[in-house]
């Protein structure tokens, strides 16, 4: 969520109340709430109209500190496929490392409690796609290109957004950052 109050009358969409749900979720992995407050706290969420309603939902389950228990994810994928997708929760640091592969960060639906978010990758003979929601910015001059390409599609920035930093090293390898895909109502296997 937000780590700034949000206005009161902003509405909530759909991908606001998934990354409150997973909020939730993850306080109740822990431990933080039993199942009659998730239940509760899911009811409150998916029936949020604002903002607001949603930073009320989860206001003191901000995490503690995740820099002590997960502040780096490494993804590897050795002639292999990885992904992360859907409501996953994402620490200041993940490091894809890639070889003869392919991997996949979608951070559209995941729970995100920073302002900037660094990505390390190191490929070699694959591919790294990364999906971001609208009005985030992202900056990949720190990477270092050798017989690759890179792409960023990443429209303009939103104040208040967050921040991808791409850094690392591309060897015979592309790099892609952009938005998800429009929907498209006569297509119903939908892919981002």
């Amino acid at each position: 969520m937000s780590l700034e109050q949000p206005p009161p009358g902003r509405r909530a969409s759909d991908s606001d109340r998934e990354r409150a749900a997973a909020v939730v979720q993850e306080a109740h992995s822990d431990g933080r709430l039993d199942f009659q407050e998730l239940d509760e706290r899911l009811t409150q969420i998916y029936s949020a109209k604002t903002e607001l309603e949603l930073s009320t939902a989860t206001a003191d389950l901000v995490p503690i500190s995740h820099s002590s228990s997960a502040p780096v994810v490494t993804i590897r994928a050795s002639h292999s496929a990885q992904k992360r997708e859907g409501a996953w929760v994402v620490p200041e640091r993940v490091v894809a490392l890639a070889e003869h592969s392919s991997v996949r960060l979608d951070f559209t639906d995941a729970a995100v409690h920073r302002r900037e978010v660094q990505v390390e990758t190191n490929a070699q003979h694959s591919s790294v796609v990364m999906i971001v929601p609208q009005g985030w910015s992202v900056t990949v001059d720190d990477v270092d290109l050798s017989h690759s390409s890179t792409k960023n599609k990443v429209t303009a920035p939103q104040p208040g957004g967050v921040h991808l930093l791409v850094t690392g090293r591309v060897q015979h390898s592309s790099l892609t950052i952009r938005h998800p895909r429009k929907r498209h109502w006569w297509w119903p296997w939908y892919r981002k």
